[in-house]
């Protein structure tokens, strides 16, 4: 019998990007698998799904899992159905020796072995979920436009103090629209957002650079090295300079 592609379930997940939404299909011509990726969905922890896509929202991408439990047998590789590049691919094995080769040598993105575990759909899913935002070159920050825009602005003025109010001026909406969003979006408010960044960058520049921490904390908006430590340190537990020393020994091991 000729498998057939059919929707499962839509789930929302962060990524990199914010709040994303997503959909699930099955590649089988097991009607019962439905079900039992449904049940298992429902026991996963931390999983926002739902039936219907969300009113007014988009589908930014979809995971497609195909039954491979019977197709690895008999006469060479699986051959990988035409469906869209932009999908996510995932294996749906079972646990025998051979199996989780020949779904990465057929070209699959992951696997999941049978019978499904909810804590192990639950990690392929996130984890699909997250190389395919990174993966996406046409937003670097969010795919909601304002949003975008917003957080470009911060970026390139991240040694700048920013209000909110000033923020939503300049983007000509409001301070309550644009926490909201942002919220949503990205997890924070914009200038927790902006801090994050601050502090990541700085941490970068703490890895690749000798320049002194009091300029690196000059240059990431922390006018006294002692808010940059203390900012640093609640971010990333640890110092910059204890983070510094840290990831030079470790270069050194590697």
């Amino acid at each position: 019998m000729r498998n057939v592609v059919r929707h499962i379930v839509f789930f929302r997940t962060t990524t990199h990007r914010g709040m994303e939404t997503f959909r699930l299909l099955v590649d089988s011509d097991d009607r019962g698998l439905d079900r039992t990726l449904r049940n298992t969905i429902r026991n996963t922890a931390h999983l926002d799904f739902f039936d219907m896509p969300p009113e007014g929202g988009t589908i930014d991408s979809q995971i497609v899992i195909f039954d491979c439990r019977h197709r690895f047998s008999g006469a060479g590789a699986l051959a990988m159905p035409d469906l869209n590049a932009g999908s996510s691919h995932i294996a749906l094995i079972n646990p025998e020796p051979g199996s989780r080769h020949d779904a990465y040598r057929t070209g699959f993105s992951d696997f999941l072995s049978w019978p499904l575990l909810a804590p192990e759909l639950h990690a392929r899913l996130l984890a699909q979920s997250r190389a395919h935002s990174l993966k996406d070159p046409r937003h670097r920050y969010s795919r909601v436009a304002l949003v975008e825009r917003c957080c470009a602005f911060m970026a390139e003025q991240i040694a700048t103090s920013i209000s909110v109010r000033s923020l939503a001026q300049k983007f000509n909406t409001n301070h309550n629209t644009l926490n909201e969003l942002f919220k949503r979006e990205m997890g924070l408010p914009p200038l927790a957002w902006q801090r994050k960044l601050r502090l990541e960058r700085a941490a970068r520049q703490l890895r690749i650079t000798d320049a002194p921490i009091n300029v690196i904390a000059a240059d990431h908006g922390y006018d006294l090295p002692a808010n940059f430590t203390t900012a640093f340190r609640r971010h990333f537990g640890a110092t910059p300079h204890d983070y510094r020393k840290s990831e030079n020994i470790r270069t050194i091991d590697e």
